[in-house]
């Protein structure tokens, strides 16, 4: 009879764990699911960013059919509603559920203190809908402003407040103090009259990290214009207004906006998981050994935020950071193996944790990073650098290269207003429509190269042993020359008054010898190639059918001339012009435009493309 795992929650521990445990029990009788209430997951780490209007929405989703497609995984959408956690039993709202080992990783909620009217009158960002529900109250306000005759009624609507100033609180105050002035442009509206304020109890922002580090925050913030409250407590929230006290004294503010980013407790079923031991003052987190089970019921397994444990050498239990959801993921899965060998759990948690990174809108941004007790402040550019890499490196672990192109394309590529650290230079903003000429000048260059082959009579008799002779001899003496360890040499000729560029290696060398001029049979077929694939290119770049591919063939046409015979200066521009059209040549006036869309349709539901994430959205 095979063993039940479940995974419940679908965030970044649940997502890595029930792939690690598919790859691990690939061949074993081990039946694994995982019980979301979304059919999707969600990086959570970028909500601010669809909140504020500088990504889509979609950017921050992926579907978790994708992500597991061709892996035996059962992925179930339902909200569990009650657990028996000594039956080995999850009850949810359509159906039940047994286990032999269960792995909680169902993540937080907002927490609100018991403020008056915070939970009702507020705006969360801990979710998918969070940020998509808030984005379009942002995009309400700025509209109705516009409308709007009275100005002190206008100035309410676009007074904003961020309640709690940690990694969340930061990262919306910055991301909505850029989008401001955008919005401002849009709708015609003064900028001066946008107020942001981020609110916190303690005496500064972002306490995780040292206190030069949070000093640096405030004046990127500060620059941005955003107004930093701190010591003040939020004591009441109406429909549209805040009720702040500060020094013993209690203002009431007119706003529209509060966004509430204070602290978190478990989610639901977490904060019922009496039976398997809460930490007390620790909302939703449960008590683990250091195989990461829980004390009193150990085939119960808990990851990232519901975890509450302390490593040996520690005084603080692990953060509540995706950083400990990867590192958590590789114990559990070796520790149940173990189990289910009939073994005890070996595997000990003891993660060391690299730093924390802060993007404040996006251009700018704080880190620090390192070992413990070796960290470093990186500068602003770094910072946001490292914060999109690491991201890369998780979608890349998750649903492979085409989610995490999508990441960069949606981060860098289309980026509108300059909202990247690398501002707009990468954002593709040109029509693509003015390329169309250059594209059809390249389709009738390489047809034109092929009929020279012909005529020159490359289809009748070898001649390419001697070309390549004739032309080395042909070449000497070079005006320029440059050799590295014997194995590349550079050089620059003339030749009949036209100046060529030869980048001669042993390897290509050897390969002319010993393949192509092997026998006249080998010249020939490498003739044939040669002049069919140009052939090939000059009909596919004329009619736009797989630009792509015909742009890499124009690539390698150019690195073959190069190390084989040399550029010509009138031949440099070839592989320019192919990787100018890599990704956007067949986008407009091609068949690309009515093939592509067809053939990815299809391309994308065979069985081993969707394992291997080889497609892309």
């Amino acid at each position: 009879m095979s063993k039940k795992i479940i995974v419940l929650g679908a965030g970044c521990s649940g997502i890595l764990i029930a792939k690690k445990l598919e790859k691990k029990f690939k061949n074993d009788d081990v039946d694994i699911t995982i019980i979301d209430k979304n059919p999707f997951h969600t990086l959570l780490t970028e909500l601010h960013e669809v909140a504020a209007w500088r990504v889509d929405e979609t950017s921050i989703r992926v579907d978790l059919k994708k992500i597991f497609a061709g892996r035996n995984v059962n992925v179930v959408q339902d909200k569990i509603v009650s657990a028996d956690y000594a039956g080995n039993t999850l009850v949810g709202e359509r159906d039940t559920y047994s286990y032999d080992f269960l792995v909680l990783a169902t993540g937080c909620k907002p927490t609100y203190f018991g403020v008056e009217g915070a939970e009702e009158h507020s705006f969360s960002l801990w979710s998918y809908d969070d940020a998509v529900r808030l984005r379009e109250h942002i995009l309400g306000v700025f509209r109705k402003a516009s409308q709007e005759v009275d100005v002190e009624r206008k100035k309410g609507l676009l007074n904003f407040y961020v309640v709690g100033a940690g990694f969340t609180g930061v990262e919306m105050a910055g991301e909505l103090a850029e989008y401001a002035p955008i919005a401002c442009d849009k709708f015609k509206i003064d900028p001066s009259l946008v107020r942001i304020t981020i609110v916190d109890v303690l005496d500064r922002i972002i306490t995780s990290v040292p206190e030069k580090v949070s000093n640096k925050a405030v004046k990127i913030m500060e620059k941005l214009g955003i107004n930093i409250s701190l010591n003040t407590r939020v004591v009441k929230i109406g429909e549209n207004s805040i009720t702040l006290v500060k020094d013993n004294e209690s203002t009431t503010d007119t706003t529209h906006t509060v966004m509430w980013v204070a602290g978190t407790e478990g989610s639901d079923i977490a904060m019922d998981a009496q039976a398997l031991g809460l930490k007390e003052g620790y909302k939703g987190r449960v008590e683990l050994d250091d195989h990461l089970r829980s004390l009193k019921h150990p085939n119960v397994y808990v990851a990232g935020d519901n975890m509450f444990f302390v490593p040996v050498g520690q005084s603080t239990p692990v953060p509540q950071m995706v950083e400990n959801c990867e590192h958590c993921s590789p114990i559990i899965v070796e520790n149940i193996a173990s189990e289910l060998k009939g073994e005890q759990p070996s595997k000990v948690y003891n993660p060391t944790f690299n730093g924390e990174m802060v993007c404040i809108g996006g251009r700018k941004g704080v880190a620090n990073v390192g070992r413990p007790g070796k960290r470093i402040a990186l500068p602003s550019f770094l910072a946001m650098f490292c914060k999109h890499f690491i991201n890369v490196i998780y979608f890349c672990q998750i649903a492979g290269w085409s989610k995490a192109y999508s990441y960069v394309a949606n981060e860098v590529f289309t980026i509108r207003n300059r909202r990247s650290f690398v501002g707009g230079h990468f954002s593709n903003r040109s029509p693509l429509f003015f390329i169309v000429p250059l594209r059809l000048f390249l389709g009738i260059y390489f047809i034109y190269f092929a009929y020279r082959r012909y005529a020159m009579g490359w289809l009748s008799s070898p001649m390419l042993r001697n070309m390549y002779y004739d032309i080395a001899a042909q070449f000497r003496p070079a005006l320029f020359e440059f050799g590295l360890f014997n194995q590349f040499r550079f050089s620059v000729y003339l030749a009949n008054d036209t100046m060529h560029v030869w980048l001669q290696t042993t390897p290509v060398e050897w390969f002319l010898r010993n393949v192509v001029f092997a026998s006249q049979g080998s010249e020939m077929f490498f003739q044939f190639l040669i002049a069919g694939i140009e052939l090939l290119l000059g009909l596919a770049f004329i009619a736009g059918l797989f630009t792509s591919l015909a742009s890499i063939g124009a690539i390698a046409i150019g690195l073959l001339i190069f190390t084989t015979v040399g550029f010509s200066i009138y031949q440099w521009w070839i592989p320019f012009a192919g990787i100018a059209f890599l990704f956007t040549g067949g986008k407009v006036l091609s068949l690309d435009y009515y093939v592509m869309p067809w053939l990815s349709k299809r391309w994308k539901n065979i069985g081993f493309i969707r394992k291997w994430y080889l497609y892309n959205d």
